[in-house]
């Protein structure tokens, strides 16, 4: 396979482009209209300079995260439907924080700091339902609502039960949105409406992302920065090199990246399907490319589809037809105006700084992104989201799934034909780590417009530091080797 000529931009940076139909011009032949949604697009150039690599590597720089932009962001902590009953909780843990998400008498949900006022006690380690969290150590005791409700010997405590601020579990913020639960550990954050403005305003218009329930979800740590995770599932370029097999149904280089200055901390992925990969020299025939699709998703020998394609046909229009069938008989919905775009394409939305949920029709995957113990390690979810049954009866969530480091995706029952091309993401990624620690090269190296969102990432990580150091009254001088380069 060879690349042809890039399309030639303006000749300033980031204007160039991959030769092909672009995202856009691809919905412009779509047989229905497209979700505004998928319509408002922005681009905006984020710099060419080199990153340090010891933004992945560095036990500083990570400690660095830890302290101030873990703390002071909005993060997605469960899904609602894990917590229906009063009592019912989930720990969500990130970095050496924990909080206790709990569903309360009244139907809203609380977040509570998880520890014990005595001396600090983790007051639960499993998800479930109780009347109480209890202390294991010596049974300080506080109610689902947050309020002391038992202390041994409190006769010897009258400087705290005397001031009923020190009694009362810390909170930290709550937000829900599209049946998640976030959590923000900023008693003083940007409220959740702001913060995620252009997610919430796509998908109120555009996505039924509300009526779905939780068809699968996996967590797995990784041997890899969550930085370098993450990185791997926000852009196409690394299709050609880690999954060959679907290059000649996939418009990879040709993507889409949007990021929205008004809205900077969503941005979005949008990869066109049922097209031929820019990277394929040769023109394929339309009876090729609806061929190699339905083999890849249908896991049929190639040549199997049982079409006859004619040579001036349009590939989009041919499969998502099949899709929409097959999808209308699954959902027993009518996806007759449902766009072919919606159909066919990855379309992923990145809300900072690791939760990004697919739109689109049928099921939707979300992932989301944690640091491990280590820079060298991380916490990848995969939530599947299918849409509620026409009889509005809503399923029970899947079981929750852990998967150790040395485990395989595959090893995540349910979790299908995504497990196979998870694993050659995975195979790439430890070798990425340890290719960071080599003293052959200086820096990361992002592309000005594939690559354009990776560094905005990295770029509002910088502004949550700087934030917190002057909160502190330190100086930029301490993390000047760390942060992202000007221009």
């Amino acid at each position: 396979m060879t690349t042809i000529e890039n399309r030639p931009g303006s000749g300033k940076p980031g204007e160039a482009r991959s030769h092909g139909p672009s995202v856009q011009q691809m919905m412009d032949s779509d047989t229905r209209p497209v979700p505004v949604a998928l319509r408002d697009h922005s681009y905006v150039y984020t710099g060419s300079a080199d990153l340090s690599k010891t933004r992945y590597t560095s036990p500083a720089f990570a400690a660095l995260e830890n302290e101030y932009m873990w703390k002071y962001t909005w993060q997605v902590a469960c899904r609602e439907e894990d917590i229906t009953k009063p009592g019912e909780h989930v720990v969500y843990d990130v970095v050496d924080e924990s909080l206790i998400v709990t569903r309360q008498a009244d139907g809203s949900i609380k977040a509570f700091h998880n520890a014990c006022l005595h001396r600090g006690t983790k007051l639960r380690t499993d998800n479930g339902r109780v009347a109480s969290f209890r202390c294991p150590f010596h049974g300080w005791t506080w109610g689902v609502d947050g309020s002391l409700a038992d202390m041994p010997c409190d006769w010897d405590f009258p400087h705290v039960t005397e001031d009923p601020a020190r009694t009362c579990l810390p909170e930290a913020r709550v937000a829900t949105w599209a049946g998640f639960v976030f959590v923000n550990l900023d008693p003083n954050c940007e409220p959740f409406e702001t913060y995620a403005s252009k997610l919430i305003e796509h998908f109120s218009n555009s996505f039924d992302f509300e009526n779905r329930y939780t068809a699968f979800h996996a967590m797995k740590e990784v041997a890899c920065n969550w930085k370098v995770c993450m990185e791997a599932f926000s852009e196409g370029y690394h299709v050609i090199a880690t999954h060959p097999q679907i290059i000649e149904f996939t418009g990879d280089a040709n993507s889409e990246y949007s990021i929205w200055p008004d809205s900077p901390y969503v941005t979005r992925f949008i990869n066109g399907f049922a097209v031929q990969s820019p990277h394929i020299k040769d023109k394929l025939s339309p009876q090729q490319v609806v061929d190699a699709y339905m083999a890849f998703s249908a896991r049929t020998p190639r040549g199997d589809s049982g079409m006859k394609v004619p040579d001036d046909a349009n590939t989009r229009e041919i499969i998502a037809d099949l899709f929409r069938q097959g999808m209308e008989a699954g959902m027993n919905a009518d996806l007759s105006k449902v766009s072919d775009a919606e159909i066919l394409d990855a379309i992923l939305y990145h809300l900072f700084p690791a939760f990004a949920p697919w739109a689109g029709i049928g099921q939707s995957l979300v992932y989301r992104w944690r640091p491990g113990r280590t820079p060298d390690t991380c916490y990848m979810d995969v939530w599947r989201l299918a849409p509620i049954p026409k009889d509005g009866k809503r399923p029970a969530p899947a079981p929750y799934r852990e998967l150790r480091l040395e485990q395989s995706w595959k090893a995540a029952e349910d979790m299908g034909l995504l497990a196979d091309v998870f694993e050659q993401d995975m195979e790439n990624l430890p070798k990425v780590q340890m290719g960071l620690k080599s003293t052959g090269k200086k820096g990361v190296s992002f592309g000005n417009y594939q690559e354009a969102r990776l560094r905005q990432v990295h770029k509002l990580i910088d502004k949550f530091i700087l934030e917190g150091l002057a909160r502190d009254g330190r100086s930029r001088s301490e993390v000047e080797p760390f942060l992202v380069p000007e221009g």
